[in-house]
Parts: C-alpha cells; structure tokens; sequence
C-alpha cells in the first residue's frame, strides 16, 4: 500500500502530518461518539468497556450510539455536523460523502493509522478492499481508503419450510412447484412462490446478475462497470457499462414467463413483504440479513419457527425463453474497442443460471466535521482498529447476528453453528454462500460509478418485466429496452433516439 503522509485538517486542506498541531480554531473534545446499528448497541456497549478497560491511558470518553445505518449517509449530507464522530455506513455511501469531503481518509501518519490500514488490506477481500477507496480533492492518481468493513451484506432467499422442501428451494421451478400444491391442498389459487422486498435495482439483481452456471462454471454477462482504467467523462463517468448481452436478453425473457406465471414470482403489492409471507400470499422471499427478524416473526407460530435460508436459486433457461435469440457479433466500430468484433453466442436452451447478487460490506468511517485536530483522528483510528478485527466482528455475530464482513468469516460461522440459534446459522451460511455469486454495488469510487439506481432505471427494467400489453414480447423490443437501461446507468437519461439495428454492444466477457 502506497505511503501517504497526509491528513485532513477541519475538512479544509490536505496538509502535512506535523503542521497540524497548528490548526487554527481547533480544540479537542473529549468524547467520540461512534453510532452502530440499533441492533447492535449492546454489543458495541459492552465492547467499549472491554476497549477502554484494556487501554486505561485512552484519555477520552466513548459513545455508542444506534442509528439506522440505511439512513445515515443521507443524514452525513444532511447535516455532518449532527452526526456521530464514527459512523455506520453502507459501502456504497463512501463515493459521495469522500467526494464532498465529509469523511476523512485513514492514511499511514502514524503507528496507530497504519496498523489500521494494515488490518484493512490484511483482513478483507479484494471486492471489499476496491470499494472503500476513493480519490481526495483535485488529485486523481491516488486513491485512498476511507472506510473499515466489519460487517457483510447480500441477497439470499428465506423460505417458509411448512411448504416448501429444502430440495424444492434450490431452484425456481421448486418453488413454482411448492406454491402448486399450496393452491391444490388449501383451495386457492394464485399463490406466488416468492417475492422481493422492493422495487429499487438493489432487489433486481437477482435477475440482473444471474449466472450460468452450466458445466460448473460460474460467469455473468453484465457488466456494470470494468475495472480496467477505462477513462472516464469529466464527472466520472464510466462508459463501459452495458446489459445487452444474448444471455440478459434470454434473462429477461425468462423474468418475463415467470412473471406471468399464476405462482411465479411476486414483485409489486399493496401490502408489505412481511404481511404477504404471513398471510402466505408467497411462500419464500429474496432478501438480506437486515430482513431477518421480520421473516422470522412472519413464519413462526405455535408449533415452532418454520425458517429456512438457502443461497438464491438456480432456474433452468427454456426454449421458449432463447426462442429468435441468434448468435450476434459487435460492430467494429463500437467506442468499447476492447470487445469489437467479437461474437455473442446464441444460448441453449436448458441452461442452468443461478441467481446473484450484489455482495457489500457496511463500514465504519471518521466523521470530517468531528475533526478537531490529529490527536482525536488517532483516536478514532485506535477504536476503529478494535472494533473492526476479526474477534470483534466474530462476537458481533454471536451477540447481534452481524455476519462477518473479513474473508474466510464462513469457516468461523460453521465452527459456531451450536452457539447460536439454529435459523441464525442458516441465514449466516446462506449469506456468506453468495459472495462467489455477486459483485459490489455499481456505487463505488470515483472512477466506478454508474446511475444504475436514478433516473427510473429500476422502473424501466420492471416495465420490461411485466411486458403489458406485450409491448416487450420480442427479442428485438427486449434488447432495445435493455439497451435503454443501459444507457441510462451510462448518461442519466435515455437516448434521443435509438440505434437502427441491434444489438449495438455484445460480448462474450466474462467477470
């Protein structure tokens, strides 16, 4: 890791280790405020005992307290200076609060910020390790680290085991198959064999990020952005993201049947996830970790908890859903040159995909407005140091249900399986089961961003999915959608106009 002896000062300057003392108007308080999930507070409580108690030279006070970490890089934006000095964020926060210089860079000017830096890029995956840096300022030929990962995050699916079997839940066509025979055993129709918890693209990349995996492998034809050094526009743009792949478009297609499928997949309703799960309105739902409570209270009654996790299934391409898709190639005088000319084969049908997912990391990181001079930064990187090691994030888990966020957290889990509650195991194993199905969200850094969530993206995506009036019911009508979808995540709008023939950008690449 390339040195960097800089520090940020009042979120004003970058300016050099020793002249920070010379901070005008900074004075030093005596309190860090470090905010967690709310369901995490105890644990962080009592770990702060544990911390201070081990450092008794500290000389500062420590606060934890709970906030809901989902809301927090809103209220950074909001207001930095009403939020804790440490907080809570999602990866995919760090691009915009770094940028607008709301966090501040951990960087080795010391003993106790290397340490911490060596801890980061010692215990986290690369995916993980990519997404916590950004650029500073004018200067974009370096890249610092601004966030410490402690817990992970991804989509799975949760099952309700009075109705669907565990050999059931490995695929969709099991799932169909269990939300069948509710209908037939309990007099009704209609029940759908799963559901989302939204509509944002978040919950779509399932669909979005599904996998062949065919023969053992283990690839996804979307691409939402190339880490390549590919340039970029002057707001940074990256002009490599595309979804027009022959695989996207049997995808989709596949969305479309089940859609329309009396038990396939539920994506819109007027009524809350949880409440169409107890209601058994759907019989199974894609979500996370942070969904865990509220499935659980939704399938337990009398008897018992009726909770199952599995990684997110695996679904079987029809010929019906690669019907008129043909082997394509990309014009030669595609702007993304790297994959010009080469050849988009047409897919078989009974091509075996799994779904995927993104796979996140929520991070702690240092407050600019809290910047009160080098002494309390060096503080702030001590307890960010103890509370992200791999012990603490392994005892959050027992104590709180936070999964790991440090590669090779699965091993610890099922070497604690009889230590916690038997369901919390499950989705634990289910989560981490994801990480080689998944990418990290397409808000990264300053050279990896995409709209992928704005400008009704996630809109137009649905649009194509439910197909009304078969507005979407062919090949070509699929691809130019999806074409449109992409150019949104690439410019923030759609086009003008169309191309006059498609495909315009397909290829065989693989991640």
């Amino acid at each position: 890791m390339k040195k960097k002896s800089l520090l940020l000062c009042s979120g004003l300057a970058l300016l050099s280790v020793g002249s920070l003392s010379g901070c005008a108007g900074l004075q030093n308080t005596n309190n860090i405020i470090v905010w967690v999930g709310s369901e995490s507070v105890e644990y962080y409580r009592d770990l702060q005992k544990q911390f201070l108690a081990e450092n008794p030279e500290f000389g500062y006070k420590i606060t934890i307290v709970g906030a809901d970490t989902g809301s927090v890089g809103g209220q950074m934006v909001a207001d930095n200076t009403s939020c804790g000095d440490i907080v809570t964020i999602a990866h995919d926060n760090i691009g915009k609060l770094s940028r607008v210089s709301y966090i501040a860079p951990i960087v080795d000017s010391d003993e106790v910020s290397k340490e911490l830096l060596d801890q980061i890029d010692a215990d986290n995956p690369e995916s993980f390790k990519k997404v916590i840096k950004n650029i500073y300022g004018e200067n974009r030929d370096y890249e610092y680290v601004f966030a410490a990962p402690y817990i992970s995050q991804a989509l799975f699916l949760y099952y309700d085991t009075r109705y669907v079997t565990d050999t059931e839940a490995d695929s969709f066509e099991g799932l169909i198959a269990a939300a069948q025979r509710y209908d037939q055993q309990n007099g009704v129709t209609k029940t759908k064999s799963y559901t989302v918890t939204g509509n944002d693209g978040f919950n779509f990349t399932f669909s979005l990020l599904a996998r062949n995996i065919q023969g053992g492998g283990n690839s996804s034809s979307l691409r939402l952005y190339v880490d390549d050094g590919t340039k970029t526009d002057d707001k940074g743009v990256r002009y490599d993201s595309y979804c027009q792949t022959n695989e996207e478009v049997a995808v989709m297609r596949w969305m479309q049947r089940n859609y329309k499928n009396p038990n396939g997949g539920l994506l819109e309703s007027d009524s809350p996830w949880a409440t169409n799960i107890e209601q058994h309105k759907a019989l199974s739902v894609i979500g996370g970790a942070w969904h865990y409570n509220s499935f659980k209270k939704a399938v337990t009654d009398d008897s018992g908890v009726h909770m199952g996790c599995k990684v997110i299934p695996t679904f079987t391409l029809t010929a019906e859903d690669v019907a008129g898709i043909e082997q394509v190639t990309v014009p030669n005088d595609s702007y993304i040159s790297a994959i010009a000319g080469h050849t988009d084969p047409a897919p078989q049908p009974n091509t075996l995909m799994r779904g995927g997912s993104f796979v996140d990391c929520k991070a702690f990181v240092i407050n600019m407005a809290k910047m009160t001079g080098p002494e309390k930064y060096y503080k702030m990187c001590q307890i960010i140091k103890y509370f992200s090691t791999k012990q603490a994030q392994n005892e959050s888990f027992l104590k709180a249900l936070n999964v790991p966020a440090y590669e090779g957290a699965e091993e610890y889990i099922e070497s604690v399986k009889d230590q916690v509650d038997e369901t919390a195991y499950k989705m634990a194993k289910a989560q981490t089961g994801m990480s080689p199905y998944g990418i990290a969200q397409p808000i990264t850094n300053a050279t990896l961003n995409t709209f992928y969530y704005q400008k009704d993206a996630p809109k137009y995506y649905l649009e194509c999915v439910k197909n009304d009036d078969g507005k979407y019911g062919t090949v070509e009508a699929v691809r130019k959608q999806l074409f449109r979808i992409e150019y949104v995540w690439k410019h923030g709008g759609l086009p003008a106009s169309d191309p006059s023939s498609f495909p315009s950008e397909t290829s065989t690449s693989r991640d």
